[in-house]
């Protein structure tokens, strides 16, 4: 194989994948110890589409035909085989003689020089600006990536904005996004698997209107889609992954809101100002 895989096509050719493509990826996704061994025609019939769609998605994504689609498959399930556990011996295993921070470093310089090659600072523009647009943007993360949430929920309302971070089991949710409109942003952060209850947010979200943004690292097969997606790889996926690149990129919409529009971001600083002056 090639030296791109399967979850680099899949974010290079999103835009191409029909609503069967998603599932077929999703079945497959699911199913990483068993989907290397299936044919095409038995994962159509799994996924419930036609016999001949799994050849289709393969073309779509760039491989000559689905048997080049399931090595690629084969080869991510061998490098994360058996989970977290071992993805922590291997990367200790391959630090040989290297302290741990000069391996972390290197890793995680590698992975934030990369992410200009996978999102462009056109896409983090208009994300920007439909955060300044919005009447309220709603904020959803779970587990780890929790902090990236809480990053954008202190930096949007310091510039005077109206984020709602959704926190809490799903029916505190289902309440915050009742009053949810056309006039609305969703921006959610997930990695890997997709989170209890991202799918339903996608989905109040596609009913009543409002734009969805989700940034990722490897999850490109939610149904329904976000709208925009910004998605660059977080270091070794068959090793340890940190927030170091979703966290960049959340500072860089943060850092963008303040340079596209400062007529409505300084102003709103300068209250602050004054506010924490008399509060003080």
């Amino acid at each position: 194989m090639g030296a791109v895989n399967l979850q680099e096509r899949m974010s290079e050719y999103r835009d191409r994948l029909t609503k069967s493509d998603r599932v077929l990826l999703d079945e497959l996704l699911s199913n990483p110890a068993e989907a290397p061994l299936w044919r095409g025609g038995e994962v159509a019939q799994r996924a419930g589409v036609h016999p001949a769609a799994a050849t289709r998605l393969a073309q779509r994504l760039g491989y000559q035909g689905y048997l080049e689609l399931r090595e690629d498959l084969r080869e991510a399930h061998e490098a994360r085989l058996n989970g977290a556990g071992d993805r922590f011996r291997a990367e200790l295993r391959g630090q040989g003689q290297a302290s741990v921070l000069d391996t972390l470093l290197t890793t995680e310089l590698d992975s934030l020089a990369a992410v200009g090659k996978h999102v462009s600072q056109a896409q983090i523009d208009e994300v920007a600006d439909l955060l300044v647009g919005a009447r309220v943007v709603y904020l959803f993360a779970r587990g780890n990536s929790g902090v990236l949430a809480e990053l954008l929920d202190s930096r949007l309302r310091r510039f005077g904005m109206r984020p709602v971070n959704l926190v809490g089991p799903g029916r505190e949710v289902a309440e915050r996004v009742l009053a949810m409109s056309d006039s609305d942003v969703v921006v959610s952060f997930a990695f890997r698997r997709a989170p209890r209850g991202l799918t339903q947010l996608y989905a109040h979200a596609c009913e009543v209107g409002a734009r969805s943004v989700l940034v990722t690292d490897t999850l490109h097969t939610l149904d329904p889609a976000p709208t925009t997606v910004l998605s660059a790889p977080r270091g070794h996926q068959e090793g340890f992954s940190s927030l170091s690149v979703p966290m960049m990129i959340a500072n860089a919409i943060v850092l963008t809101v303040a340079q596209r529009h400062p007529e409505t971001i300084l102003p709103a600083l300068d209250r602050l100002d004054d506010l924490l002056n008399a509060f003080d």
